[in-house]
Formats: C-alpha cells, sequence, structure tokens
C-alpha cells in the first residue's frame, strides 16, 4: 500500500504530465494555446503545486515525528542538547567532548588565576574550561534549586534556544463529515 508521500508524488506527476499534453497538443499543431486549454493548464499547474506544498508538509511532518520519537524514547540518543542532573558535573561533560585536551600539561589552579589576573591582567581575560568547570560544578553543588533537582542544559554553541510555553492552549475542533443523529 502506498503511503501519502508516494499518492502525493503521483499527483504531482500527474499534474505536470498533464501540462505537458496540453502544451504538446499546441506545440505539435503550431498554435497558441486556445482559451479552454489554457485554463486546463493553469490547473493543472495549481494542482502540481498543491501536490508539492503537500509532499513539503508531509515530509516536514514525518521528519518532526521521528525527531520525536528519538526524544520519547527510554534510553534514547537524541541529537538534542544533552541535559545534566544533579548527579552529572559540568566538567566531566566538557572533558568527554574534549575540551580539556589542550590543558594536559599544568595543573589549574582558581586561586593561581586571581592572583595573575590582579597583578598582570587589564582585565578581559577569559576563563579556562577546565576551570570554569569547576566553579560552574562547586555552584551547582551549593545552590538550593540544583539541591532541589533542578537540571543544567549546557551549551554546545554560542546561543542556546529554549522552548517557552506563553499562553494557555486552545481547544480547536474538528467537522465531521456528517452530522451526528439526533440521541433517541
Amino acid at each position: 500500500m502506498p503511503d501519502l508521500l508516494d499518492q502525493l508524488r503521483d499527483q504531482r506527476n500527474a499534474a505536470r504530465a498533464a501540462q505537458d499534453t496540453v502544451l504538446q497538443r499546441a506545440a505539435t499543431e503550431n498554435r497558441d494555446l486556445s482559451h479552454d486549454e489554457l485554463a486546463e493548464h493553469g490547473r493543472q499547474v495549481a494542482a502540481e503545486r498543491e501536490a508539492a506544498d503537500a509532499i513539503e508538509a508531509e515530509h516536514a511532518r514525518q521528519v518532526a515525528e521521528l525527531r520525536a520519537a528519538q526524544t520519547r524514547r527510554p534510553g534514547s540518543t537524541a541529537a538534542a542538547e544533552p541535559v545534566l542532573t544533579r548527579e552529572q558535573s559540568v566538567s566531566d561533560w566538557l572533558q568527554a567532548r574534549g575540551a580539556f585536551d589542550g590543558y594536559a600539561d599544568e595543573p589549574l589552579s582558581l586561586q593561581r588565576y586571581l592572583r595573575g589576573m590582579a597583578t598582570v591582567g587589564a582585565g578581559g581575560a577569559l576563563v579556562p574550561s577546565p576551570l570554569s568547570a569547576r566553579v560552574i560544578d562547586l555552584a551547582r553543588n551549593a545552590t538550593r534549586v540544583f539541591q532541589a533537582g533542578a537540571i543544567t542544559v549546557p551549551m554546545s554553541s554560542q546561543t542556546l534556544a529554549m522552548a517557552r510555553l506563553t499562553g494557555e492552549g486552545t481547544p480547536h475542533g474538528r467537522r465531521r463529515a456528517r452530522p451526528s443523529p439526533p440521541p433517541t
């Protein structure tokens, strides 16, 4: 049984074939399109566009469903951003992604870093990833919100988009194909 995408592709191809037939007939007879042929060609172009739009919408729906299924599956390795629970550390997450590769030679110390910033730096210095991860882990452990079970969403890029509910849901009804029979 063909799926919806196959049916829509067949509709699109049929509309293209009908357009070509109208144009070929006029070209073979070496004449312009008649009023009826022009109208038929326009209807077929519209049908092709509708089928193409429906294909695009169905494809987007299927992709969204696949992504949602990966997220819903227990133990999923979905491509979405990871979420760190209270027991997981930012330091371990960064180390697993190779963020500490350039810092294996020397031990890092927040005290040495702050002393260097106070005596040498003119401001605007970056904190090395291993050091900032340790500070974040210490802050997370001391914060009551995280002790209550809050999660951390680490950022793997400069921006992070988070979904937000901005209002209540709106109920929608569907029309029935035929009216319901009256109650007896």
